[in-house]
């Protein structure tokens, strides 16, 4: 996080005017972090709700930090709201457009809001400029928003187009974008790569190559992932199966410097506003070109599995769903968000609520308006927990963590806790009289199946063999 006390002292190198379309995660986050270091930034956003909780001196999404920053330069007057890109734009020497490109029905996504905001720079455009694609794009399209700002401009006034994807998380988008892993620009012009490059922190790493292949990286590195955690459930699987411990599996693995274990956790599965539309758009690229994408479609059903199984699970534990009251334990993809989109726990009480359960959630940052339909949204967790068959833990936070388990037994009607997220210490929970369930956490029921195999072939029998 930076350091408030020196936000208005803050003076980068080569200060460039820069207008900003769209005040989303990324958009907000990139216009208050540039502000921060040292640039002139307004922000374009043409939704008058949005503008007005702006204007009013709030922002319109949850993300830590980033609020007192918006605060501070607004008030230092690197900050600037506009509700259009005709009255935004002024003389600024680099545009970036950080519309949404949200994914269609075939998983490809829909550029819709890039094209207008990219002919609507091309009108207003006074001067030759720069404009930055931030928005997760397939390969082509900078060339495809260059060609569409050259018709759009007057005559004069050239308008290049450079790719510079994003990789903010969400709950550390300001120190993602300030203190990044590494900064990617995919441009045609050397002279273009380095004015974007400059707006970034000094001494932050630069990837540099083409504007396809910058475009690439963003979906190549979420599908990456999204197929680690993808493989982190396949093998919670089969540890669920032999009756051994995922976590304990993933540590083993995750010590390999060669792989790391980062994301190399089981749990409901990979959601958010990236990886599920990342890894639809890289399939869908893939099909457009030709090539298979084996690996990411086996993650991206991998993920299904793995979401839609908890309320199977959940059912067997408890006989049925029908008429059952179960306690929600978080709402949002996952901690420090108030995100619902492509959220595992959403799903989870959909599904819940379609197998005739009676389910009562908690969720400290989602809106009450955007509770899922016949969900029941409670206070605290402990309201949830009261009078509960069962308890789902949809959430790794610290706020569940820290739960005393002998409470929540004392609190509950009946006993069973499925931690989807990977949050309880099952050993403590378990002496509370709490029958816990986990993903890859282990059932060890299956003696014959798992033991019968081995035992087969140490003597030198076929292990499908009858006797």
């Amino acid at each position: 996080m930076p350091d408030s006390s020196a936000a208005g002292r803050t003076s980068h190198p080569r200060a460039q005017r820069v207008c900003v379309v769209g005040a989303g995660y990324v958009g907000l986050t990139a216009a208050a972090c540039l502000a921060h270091l040292g640039h002139s930034v307004t922000c374009v956003e043409a939704n008058p709700g949005r503008l007005e909780v702006l204007r009013g001196g709030g922002i319109p999404i949850h993300e830590p930090g980033l609020g007192e920053l918006v605060s501070e330069q607004v008030a230092n007057t690197r900050l600037r709201w506009a509700a259009d890109v005709a009255s935004g734009l002024g003389d600024a020497q680099i545009v970036l457009l950080c519309v949404g490109t949200p994914p269609s029905p075939s998983g490809q996504p829909d550029l819709t809001q890039l094209a207008e905001a990219a002919r609507q720079v091309g009108r207003a455009a006074t001067q030759s400029l720069v404009v930055v694609v931030k928005s997760t794009v397939p390969p082509g399209s900078c060339e495809a928003i260059e060609l569409i700002c050259a018709e759009e401009a007057r005559p004069g006034v050239s308008i290049r187009v450079a790719s510079s994807p994003e990789f903010l998380r969400e709950s550390r988008a300001v120190e993602d974008f300030l203190s990044p892993d590494r900064v990617v620009v995919g441009a045609s012009d050397p002279e273009v790569a380095d004015l974007v490059a400059s707006l970034y922190p000094p001494a932050s790493p630069v990837v540099r190559c083409d504007r396809r292949g910058a475009e690439l990286v963003k979906y190549a590195a979420n599908t990456f992932l999204a197929i680690k955690i993808s493989f982190a459930n396949e093998v919670a699987q089969l540890c669920d199966a032999l009756g051994t411990d995922a976590f304990d599996v993933l540590d083993g693995v995750g010590a390999d410097a060669r792989i790391g274990r980062q994301f190399l956790n089981p749990g409901p599965g990979y959601g958010g506003s990236c990886l599920p539309k990342d890894v639809s758009g890289f399939i869908a690229l893939g099909r457009s070109a030709g090539v298979r994408t084996s690996l990411a479609s086996a993650a991206q059903e991998q993920n299904f599995h793995a979401r839609n199984s908890i309320s199977a699970r959940l059912g067997k534990a408890l006989g049925t769903l029908s008429g059952k009251r179960i306690g929600l334990l978080g709402l949002a993809f996952k901690e420090g968000t108030d995100d619902l989109r492509d959220s595992p726990s959403v799903q989870i009480a959909d599904d819940l609520v379609a197998g005739g359960a009676e389910v009562y959630a908690h969720d400290p940052l989602v809106p009450r308006s955007a509770t899922p339909a016949g969900v029941t949204r409670m206070m605290s967790s402990f309201e949830v927990i009261d009078g509960a068959d069962a308890v789902v833990i949809g959430v790794d936070s610290e706020q569940y963590r820290s739960l005393d388990p002998l409470k929540v037994a004392q609190m509950m009607s009946g006993d069973v806790v499925f931690d989807a997220a990977g949050a309880c210490n099952l050993v403590s929970w378990g002496k509370a009289g709490l029958t816990v369930y986990g993903v890859g956490r282990g059932t060890p029921s299956a003696f014959y199946p798992v033991v019968w195999p081995p035992l087969c072939w140490t003597v030198g029998m076929p292990a499908d063999a009858v006797y």
